[in-house]
Formats: structure tokens, sequence, C-alpha cells
């Protein structure tokens, strides 16, 4: 059995609709599984109006709860 049950586009979503309550354009530039803390790293570039930045939102590999984001 594996100790991941969100898949890699699973997470994108979660963190896509998560930020979508505060930004209007959403863009994954990458994801990737940190295996230690066992944690979706989804870095996105978001903005809202002319206020971009670029956040990473920990989403657990496990549950597809958000863990953080930055």
């Amino acid at each position: 059995m594996s100790l991941y049950s969100i898949s890699e586009q699973q997470a994108e979503k979660v963190a896509r609709e998560f930020l979508q309550q505060q930004y209007s354009m959403i863009m994954v530039e990458k994801t990737f599984l940190e295996d230690e803390e066992r944690v979706w790293v989804v870095e996105v570039l978001a903005s809202l109006y002319d206020d971009k930045r670029k956040i990473n939102v920990k989403v657990n590999a496990r549950t597809g709860s958000i863990l953080g984001w930055q």
C-alpha cells in the first residue's frame, strides 16, 4: 500500500481551490514531493490585479489537507 493517497494532480487541485479564495489568476509552475515529510509542495504564480507573487502551498500527501503556505 502506498504512503501517498493524494496524487500530484489532486494536490495541485487542492492548492488551486485554496488560493482561488483570494487570487484571480493561478498558474501551477512546479509540484514536487518532499519524501521525508510526506508533503506535496505546489509552487504557483498567483495574481490579483497587478499584484503577482510566487506562492508555495504544502499539501499533506496522505490526507490532502493544507499544511501551510507562503
